[in-house]
Protein backbone atom coordinates (compact mmCIF):
# COMPACT_ATOMS: atom_id res chain seq x y z
CA UNK A 1 0.00 0.00 0.00
CA UNK A 2 2.88 2.38 0.58
CA UNK A 3 4.24 1.71 -2.90
CA UNK A 4 0.85 2.61 -4.74
CA UNK A 5 0.87 5.80 -2.45
CA UNK A 6 4.81 6.46 -3.33
CA UNK A 7 4.02 5.70 -7.14
CA UNK A 8 0.96 8.10 -7.11
CA UNK A 9 2.80 10.42 -5.66
CA UNK A 10 5.57 10.41 -7.85
CA UNK A 11 3.19 10.02 -11.09
CA UNK A 12 1.30 13.19 -10.16
CA UNK A 13 3.76 15.87 -10.72
CA UNK A 14 4.43 13.99 -14.06
CA UNK A 15 1.17 14.35 -15.17
CA UNK A 16 0.70 17.53 -14.07
CA UNK A 17 3.88 19.32 -16.16
CA UNK A 18 2.26 17.30 -19.18
CA UNK A 19 -1.06 18.99 -18.90
CA UNK A 20 0.98 22.25 -18.61
CA UNK A 21 2.95 21.76 -21.27
CA UNK A 22 0.57 20.60 -23.16
CA UNK A 23 -1.70 24.10 -22.62
CA UNK A 24 1.27 25.74 -23.73
CA UNK A 25 1.52 24.09 -26.63
CA UNK A 26 -2.36 24.37 -27.58
CA UNK A 27 -2.20 28.17 -26.91
CA UNK A 28 1.08 28.60 -29.08
CA UNK A 29 -0.69 26.42 -31.82
CA UNK A 30 -3.99 28.97 -31.78
CA UNK A 31 -1.33 31.74 -31.68
CA UNK A 32 -0.28 30.66 -35.13
CA UNK A 33 -3.79 29.07 -36.45
CA UNK A 34 -4.88 32.99 -35.27
CA UNK A 35 -2.09 34.26 -37.51
CA UNK A 36 -2.78 32.01 -40.49
CA UNK A 37 -6.28 32.76 -40.50
CA UNK A 38 -5.85 36.12 -40.15
CA UNK A 39 -3.24 35.66 -43.84
CA UNK A 40 -5.91 33.17 -45.37
CA UNK A 41 -8.46 36.33 -45.03
CA UNK A 42 -6.18 38.92 -46.64
CA UNK A 43 -5.74 36.35 -49.36
CA UNK A 44 -9.39 36.69 -49.77
CA UNK A 45 -9.96 40.26 -49.86
CA UNK A 46 -7.06 40.89 -51.90
CA UNK A 47 -8.29 38.66 -54.45
CA UNK A 48 -11.85 40.72 -54.37
CA UNK A 49 -9.94 43.78 -54.97
CA UNK A 50 -8.08 42.75 -57.57
CA UNK A 51 -11.44 41.80 -59.28
CA UNK A 52 -13.26 44.97 -58.14
CA UNK A 53 -9.99 47.19 -59.54
CA UNK A 54 -10.49 44.98 -62.81
CA UNK A 55 -14.35 45.60 -63.18
CA UNK A 56 -13.40 49.75 -61.99
CA UNK A 57 -11.03 50.08 -64.58
CA UNK A 58 -12.94 48.48 -67.23
CA UNK A 59 -16.46 50.53 -66.26
CA UNK A 60 -14.11 53.85 -65.92
CA UNK A 61 -12.76 53.35 -69.66
CA UNK A 62 -16.43 53.07 -71.08
CA UNK A 63 -17.86 56.00 -68.70
CA UNK A 64 -14.59 58.14 -70.16
CA UNK A 65 -15.74 56.90 -73.48
CA UNK A 66 -19.16 58.04 -72.74
CA UNK A 67 -18.46 61.20 -71.03
CA UNK A 68 -16.21 61.79 -75.03
CA UNK A 69 -19.12 61.47 -76.79
CA UNK A 70 -21.50 63.77 -75.04
CA UNK A 71 -19.02 65.93 -74.66
CA UNK A 72 -18.59 65.89 -79.04
CA UNK A 73 -22.49 66.32 -79.00
CA UNK A 74 -22.65 69.79 -76.26
CA UNK A 75 -20.25 71.54 -78.73
CA UNK A 76 -22.16 70.24 -81.84
CA UNK A 77 -25.87 71.56 -79.76
CA UNK A 78 -24.04 74.68 -78.40
CA UNK A 79 -22.85 75.61 -82.14
CA UNK A 80 -25.96 74.70 -83.96
CA UNK A 81 -27.72 77.21 -80.90
CA UNK A 82 -24.96 79.70 -82.05
CA UNK A 83 -25.69 79.87 -85.80
CA UNK A 84 -29.39 80.53 -85.14
CA UNK A 85 -28.54 83.25 -82.71
CA UNK A 86 -26.64 85.24 -85.48
CA UNK A 87 -28.04 87.33 -87.81
CA UNK A 88 -28.21 85.79 -91.38
CA UNK A 89 -30.50 85.37 -94.17
CA UNK A 90 -32.27 82.29 -93.32
CA UNK A 91 -32.81 83.86 -89.86
CA UNK A 92 -34.39 87.02 -91.36
CA UNK A 93 -36.58 84.88 -93.23
CA UNK A 94 -37.76 82.75 -90.58
CA UNK A 95 -38.00 85.54 -88.08
CA UNK A 96 -40.63 87.27 -91.00
CA UNK A 97 -42.37 84.13 -91.02
CA UNK A 98 -42.51 83.57 -87.36
CA UNK A 99 -40.64 80.61 -87.14
CA UNK A 100 -37.52 81.66 -84.93
CA UNK A 101 -38.98 81.30 -81.92
CA UNK A 102 -39.45 77.92 -82.50
CA UNK A 103 -36.50 76.61 -84.19
CA UNK A 104 -34.49 78.57 -81.03
CA UNK A 105 -36.74 76.83 -78.73
CA UNK A 106 -36.01 73.31 -80.67
CA UNK A 107 -31.82 74.20 -80.59
CA UNK A 108 -31.95 75.14 -76.57
CA UNK A 109 -33.97 72.43 -75.21
CA UNK A 110 -31.19 69.97 -77.56
CA UNK A 111 -28.37 72.14 -75.74
CA UNK A 112 -30.01 71.18 -72.51
CA UNK A 113 -30.27 67.51 -73.04
CA UNK A 114 -26.57 67.54 -74.20
CA UNK A 115 -25.53 69.29 -70.81
CA UNK A 116 -27.20 66.63 -68.69
CA UNK A 117 -25.79 64.62 -70.37
CA UNK A 118 -22.39 65.65 -69.97
CA UNK A 119 -23.23 66.21 -66.46
CA UNK A 120 -24.55 62.64 -65.92
CA UNK A 121 -21.08 61.43 -67.47
CA UNK A 122 -19.00 63.28 -65.70
CA UNK A 123 -20.79 62.29 -62.44
CA UNK A 124 -20.55 58.85 -63.12
CA UNK A 125 -16.86 58.59 -64.17
CA UNK A 126 -16.02 60.61 -60.86
CA UNK A 127 -18.21 58.15 -59.11
CA UNK A 128 -15.70 55.22 -60.79
CA UNK A 129 -12.78 57.39 -59.98
CA UNK A 130 -13.36 57.38 -56.34
CA UNK A 131 -13.99 53.90 -56.76
CA UNK A 132 -10.69 53.15 -58.23
CA UNK A 133 -9.20 54.99 -55.69
CA UNK A 134 -10.15 53.11 -52.98
CA UNK A 135 -9.57 50.11 -54.07
CA UNK A 136 -5.85 50.93 -54.81
CA UNK A 137 -5.56 52.60 -51.57
CA UNK A 138 -7.21 49.04 -50.08
CA UNK A 139 -4.67 47.34 -51.91
CA UNK A 140 -1.97 49.27 -50.55
CA UNK A 141 -3.02 48.64 -46.72
CA UNK A 142 -3.09 45.23 -47.47
CA UNK A 143 0.85 45.24 -48.58
CA UNK A 144 2.20 41.63 -49.98
CA UNK A 145 -0.69 39.82 -48.76
CA UNK A 146 1.32 36.47 -50.54
CA UNK A 147 4.36 37.43 -48.17
CA UNK A 148 2.37 37.24 -45.34
CA UNK A 149 0.53 34.19 -45.78
CA UNK A 150 3.94 32.75 -47.08
CA UNK A 151 5.45 32.83 -44.02
CA UNK A 152 2.37 32.44 -41.70
CA UNK A 153 2.18 29.19 -42.83
CA UNK A 154 5.51 28.15 -43.04
CA UNK A 155 5.61 29.24 -38.96
CA UNK A 156 2.18 27.00 -38.34
CA UNK A 157 4.31 24.40 -40.27
CA UNK A 158 7.17 24.64 -38.41
CA UNK A 159 5.79 24.50 -35.10
CA UNK A 160 3.72 21.45 -35.78
CA UNK A 161 6.80 19.44 -37.19
CA UNK A 162 8.49 20.47 -33.20
CA UNK A 163 6.22 19.87 -31.06
CA UNK A 164 4.85 16.72 -33.11
CA UNK A 165 1.38 17.81 -33.22
CA UNK A 166 -1.17 15.22 -35.24
CA UNK A 167 -0.76 15.23 -38.68
CA UNK A 168 2.71 16.09 -39.09
CA UNK A 169 3.39 13.09 -40.62
CA UNK A 170 0.97 14.45 -43.11
CA UNK A 171 2.75 17.47 -43.57
CA UNK A 172 5.91 16.19 -44.24
CA UNK A 173 4.20 14.04 -46.94
CA UNK A 174 2.08 17.22 -48.26
CA UNK A 175 5.62 19.05 -48.11
CA UNK A 176 7.42 16.46 -49.94
CA UNK A 177 4.49 16.41 -52.65
CA UNK A 178 5.05 20.31 -52.95
CA UNK A 179 9.18 19.84 -53.70
CA UNK A 180 8.40 17.64 -56.53
CA UNK A 181 5.84 20.00 -58.02
CA UNK A 182 7.99 22.78 -57.72
CA UNK A 183 10.83 20.86 -59.40
CA UNK A 184 8.97 20.30 -62.33
CA UNK A 185 7.49 23.59 -62.27
CA UNK A 186 11.06 24.76 -62.76
CA UNK A 187 11.91 22.26 -65.47
CA UNK A 188 8.82 24.27 -66.91
CA UNK A 189 10.09 27.14 -67.02
CA UNK A 190 13.28 26.78 -68.52
CA UNK A 191 11.02 25.49 -71.17
CA UNK A 192 9.01 28.34 -71.46
CA UNK A 193 12.74 30.33 -71.72
CA UNK A 194 13.65 27.54 -74.14
CA UNK A 195 10.24 28.15 -76.48
CA UNK A 196 10.77 32.16 -76.05
CA UNK A 197 14.33 32.31 -77.33
CA UNK A 198 13.77 29.98 -80.35
CA UNK A 199 10.61 32.11 -81.12
CA UNK A 200 12.37 34.96 -81.50
CA UNK A 201 15.24 33.92 -83.03
CA UNK A 202 13.64 32.06 -86.05
CA UNK A 203 11.09 35.04 -86.34
CA UNK A 204 14.13 37.25 -86.32
CA UNK A 205 15.66 35.14 -89.10
CA UNK A 206 12.94 35.09 -91.60
CA UNK A 207 13.57 39.15 -92.51
CA UNK A 208 17.61 38.28 -93.44
CA UNK A 209 16.36 35.22 -95.30
CA UNK A 210 13.79 37.30 -97.18
CA UNK A 211 16.42 40.25 -97.45
CA UNK A 212 19.28 37.70 -99.26
CA UNK A 213 16.76 35.87 -101.59
CA UNK A 214 16.15 39.26 -102.69
CA UNK A 215 19.17 40.73 -103.57
CA UNK A 216 20.20 37.36 -105.00
CA UNK A 217 17.26 38.02 -107.42
CA UNK A 218 18.20 41.73 -107.93
CA UNK A 219 21.67 40.04 -109.26
CA UNK A 220 20.25 37.29 -111.42
CA UNK A 221 18.25 40.72 -113.10
CA UNK A 222 21.35 42.42 -113.40
CA UNK A 223 23.10 39.43 -114.92
CA UNK A 224 20.52 39.39 -117.59
CA UNK A 225 20.44 42.85 -118.72
CA UNK A 226 21.45 44.15 -120.81
CA UNK A 227 23.02 40.95 -121.57
CA UNK A 228 23.40 37.74 -120.27
CA UNK A 229 27.11 38.00 -118.21
CA UNK A 230 28.14 35.30 -116.96
CA UNK A 231 30.01 36.56 -113.53
CA UNK A 232 28.87 39.58 -111.67
CA UNK A 233 30.49 41.11 -108.78
CA UNK A 234 28.26 39.77 -105.04
CA UNK A 235 26.33 42.58 -103.46
CA UNK A 236 28.08 42.35 -99.53
CA UNK A 237 25.09 43.05 -98.14
CA UNK A 238 23.57 39.60 -99.29
CA UNK A 239 26.28 37.86 -97.42
CA UNK A 240 26.01 40.32 -94.04
CA UNK A 241 22.21 39.18 -93.95
CA UNK A 242 22.66 35.71 -94.01
CA UNK A 243 25.92 35.90 -91.69
CA UNK A 244 22.71 37.35 -89.45
CA UNK A 245 20.20 34.45 -90.65
CA UNK A 246 22.54 32.04 -89.73
CA UNK A 247 23.49 33.24 -86.31
CA UNK A 248 20.08 33.72 -85.32
CA UNK A 249 19.66 30.30 -86.46
CA UNK A 250 22.24 28.35 -84.65
CA UNK A 251 20.63 30.42 -81.80
CA UNK A 252 17.35 28.90 -82.40
CA UNK A 253 19.34 25.71 -82.50
CA UNK A 254 20.56 25.63 -79.02
CA UNK A 255 17.11 26.40 -77.61
CA UNK A 256 15.65 23.62 -79.58
CA UNK A 257 17.58 21.18 -78.10
CA UNK A 258 16.37 22.48 -74.44
CA UNK A 259 12.55 21.20 -76.30
CA UNK A 260 13.92 17.99 -77.70
CA UNK A 261 13.34 16.19 -74.39
CA UNK A 262 9.37 17.60 -74.26
CA UNK A 263 8.56 15.42 -77.62
CA UNK A 264 9.10 11.98 -78.18
CA UNK A 265 11.96 9.92 -80.45
CA UNK A 266 10.07 10.87 -83.94
CA UNK A 267 9.59 14.74 -83.08
CA UNK A 268 13.20 14.45 -81.83
CA UNK A 269 14.42 12.78 -85.01
CA UNK A 270 12.25 16.03 -86.61
CA UNK A 271 14.80 18.26 -84.54
CA UNK A 272 17.93 17.26 -85.15
CA UNK A 273 16.94 17.14 -88.85
CA UNK A 274 16.38 21.06 -88.38
CA UNK A 275 19.96 20.72 -86.00
CA UNK A 276 21.84 19.91 -89.07
CA UNK A 277 24.38 22.58 -90.06
CA UNK A 278 24.82 21.67 -93.46
CA UNK A 279 21.60 22.72 -94.77
CA UNK A 280 23.35 26.52 -93.43
CA UNK A 281 26.27 26.20 -96.24
CA UNK A 282 29.10 28.99 -97.18
CA UNK A 283 26.84 31.39 -98.77
CA UNK A 284 29.15 34.11 -99.24
CA UNK A 285 30.61 34.73 -102.95
CA UNK A 286 32.49 37.45 -104.49
CA UNK A 287 31.67 36.72 -107.92
CA UNK A 288 28.07 35.43 -108.72
CA UNK A 289 26.68 33.52 -112.02
CA UNK A 290 24.11 31.40 -113.10
CA UNK A 291 24.95 28.07 -111.01
CA UNK A 292 26.11 29.50 -107.83
CA UNK A 293 23.00 31.81 -107.77
CA UNK A 294 20.54 28.98 -108.22
CA UNK A 295 22.65 26.81 -105.54
CA UNK A 296 22.23 29.95 -103.39
CA UNK A 297 18.17 30.42 -103.67
CA UNK A 298 17.99 27.17 -102.95
CA UNK A 299 20.04 27.25 -99.96
CA UNK A 300 17.56 30.19 -98.75
CA UNK A 301 14.25 28.64 -99.91
CA UNK A 302 15.46 25.56 -97.62
CA UNK A 303 16.72 27.75 -94.92
CA UNK A 304 12.99 29.37 -95.10
CA UNK A 305 10.89 26.07 -95.10
CA UNK A 306 13.20 24.76 -92.27
CA UNK A 307 12.89 27.94 -89.90
CA UNK A 308 8.87 27.50 -90.48
CA UNK A 309 9.29 23.66 -89.84
CA UNK A 310 10.97 25.08 -86.44
CA UNK A 311 8.31 27.60 -85.66
CA UNK A 312 5.77 24.31 -85.65
CA UNK A 313 7.38 22.74 -83.50
CA UNK A 314 8.21 25.51 -81.16
CA UNK A 315 4.30 26.66 -81.03
CA UNK A 316 3.05 22.83 -80.24
CA UNK A 317 5.60 22.84 -77.52
CA UNK A 318 4.54 26.33 -76.42
CA UNK A 319 0.51 24.77 -76.22
CA UNK A 320 2.07 21.71 -74.31
CA UNK A 321 4.67 23.53 -71.72
CA UNK A 322 1.28 26.42 -71.26
CA UNK A 323 -0.76 23.21 -70.58
CA UNK A 324 1.28 21.69 -68.12
CA UNK A 325 2.13 24.48 -66.96
CA UNK A 326 -1.14 25.48 -65.58
CA UNK A 327 -2.31 21.96 -64.16
CA UNK A 328 1.06 22.11 -62.31
CA UNK A 329 0.57 25.53 -60.84
CA UNK A 330 -2.89 24.00 -59.86
CA UNK A 331 -1.31 21.30 -58.31
CA UNK A 332 0.48 23.46 -56.09
CA UNK A 333 -2.14 25.21 -55.11
CA UNK A 334 -4.14 22.41 -53.94
CA UNK A 335 -1.83 21.26 -52.25
CA UNK A 336 -1.22 24.48 -50.22
CA UNK A 337 -4.98 24.46 -49.40
CA UNK A 338 -4.72 20.93 -47.97
CA UNK A 339 -1.66 22.21 -45.80
CA UNK A 340 -3.76 25.14 -44.65
CA UNK A 341 -6.78 22.99 -43.31
CA UNK A 342 -4.45 20.50 -41.99
CA UNK A 343 -2.54 23.03 -39.88
CA UNK A 344 -5.88 24.87 -39.19
CA UNK A 345 -7.26 21.09 -37.85
CA UNK A 346 -4.23 20.54 -35.25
Amino acid sequence: MAEEVALAGAFVPAVTWYGVASGLMSVEGRQFQAELQAAQEAVVEHRDLVERLGAARSTLAAARDELARATVALAGAEAALRTLERPSPALILAALRGRRAEWLAVRRSERDDAQARVAEARTTVDGWERELTAVRAGLDALGDVDGWHAAASAAAETWALQVGARGAAELRRLAQQADEVRRELADLREVEDAVDQAGTALVGALPHLDAARSMATDERRARSWPRDRLFILSDGRKADEMDQAVGLIRKAAAALRVLAREFDEVERDRIDHLLDDDYLGTFDFLFDHRFNNRNFMDRVDGAVDRVHEALGIVEQADRRTGRRTAEVDAQLADLGRRRDRLLMSL
